[in-house]
């Protein structure tokens, strides 16, 4: 089932935010390269009880704790993904993890509606005090992203991101919400700004199995799919200016307004044409702010924490003398 909703995504005209990499991969997880003569392994498409995506992200969690665990200077700092507990202390952390393939609503991977839910949860709960989302993602699906920047620019509590290997497309329409975005390594990939289509025409492969696509359309509904049919011919100007340019539009206002370094850049550098970029070329363009390891990411959060604890409380104290 987990797949089953993957594939569905990358089969059907849906738009995806996604490395060319990114996608490939999704594709070798849907559909493994096996054998012509060899039986279809069942293992590699039926799974009676899959993790969800919170479940893989709580075991990750519970990892890193044990990583904050050894380091003395850390041992007062909560992380947490239970961001509706009345029992957190004063300037816990919510943790936010954006691994692998993006979408807006599945169970078995990351969702952006699942995300901003869990974003307004920790948000409200008074002992968080700071959001740090852990990227890894090459991108997915385009759809809800406007919602979800919405909400990410309504946040009042500080924004921390750590990058790990790849913070691409979709992934970084989700980072570049924070002031302080960091990477892990010298080698963590970083940009892919921008839209492209890229799906599979199964016609040619379904006639050869003796299957012929028969279709009609009533004499009102000339213009019914014919975007999408001048697609498959070919004819790419209509799909590319009515749907690819406005979303890529909304990525690059999106991706100005929240990072401000970026506006000072030409129109036509590459970070706004789809490049790809190194942690030192991210820096110098302003797409992230620095390096950081886990540990130092960590301490960061907390200190913006603490800030803003302090400073809700200066305004509660001021408000009071009013």
């Amino acid at each position: 089932m987990n797949r089953t909703y993957l594939r569905q995504l990358l089969l059907s005209e849906n738009r995806l935010f996604i490395t060319a990499g990114g996608y490939s991969s999704a594709m070798m997880d849907c559909f493994p390269i096996v054998a012509i003569n060899a039986p279809t392994p069942s293992a590699f498409f039926f799974n009676e009880n899959p993790p969800s995506y919170k479940e893989i992200a709580g075991k990750a969690l519970k990892q890193l704790l044990q990583t904050i665990k050894v380091h003395s200077e850390l041992k007062d700092i909560t992380l947490t993904d239970n961001f509706q507990s009345q029992e957190l202390p004063e300037n816990t952390i919510a943790y936010h993890r954006v691994f692998g393939f993006i979408t807006s609503s599945s169970r078995w991977y990351f969702s952006s509606k699942q995300f901003e839910q869990d974003l307004l949860s920790a948000e409200s709960n008074p002992s968080i005090s700071c959001h740090f989302i852990h990227v890894n993602s090459p991108g997915g699906e385009a759809w809800y992203m406007d919602r979800l920047d919405e909400t990410m620019q309504s946040l009042q509590k500080p924004v921390l991101v750590l990058i790990e290997q790849s913070c691409a497309s979709a992934g970084y329409y989700i980072a570049c919400h924070s002031s302080h975005v960091y990477s892990l390594t010298l080698n963590d990939m970083i940009g892919c700004i921008g839209t492209m289509v890229d799906y599979l025409d199964f016609e040619a492969y379904y006639e050869k199995l003796g299957i012929k696509r028969v279709s009609a359309k009533s004499t009102y509904s000339d213009l019914k799919n014919k975007v999408f049919e001048d697609l498959r011919k070919g004819k790419d100007e209509q799909y590319v200016k009515e749907i690819l340019d406005p979303l890529s539009l909304q990525f690059l206002a999106a991706v100005k307004k929240c990072r401000p370094k970026l506006s000072t850049l030409p129109d036509d550098d590459p970070v706004f044409r789809g490049e790809v970029f190194d942690t030192d070329a991210s820096i110098e363009k302003g797409l992230i702010d620095g390096r950081k390891t886990f540990v130092e990411s960590v301490a960061e959060a907390s200190r913006l924490a603490q800030e803003y604890t302090s400073g809700i409380q200066f305004q509660k104290r001021a408000l009071s003398y009013l």
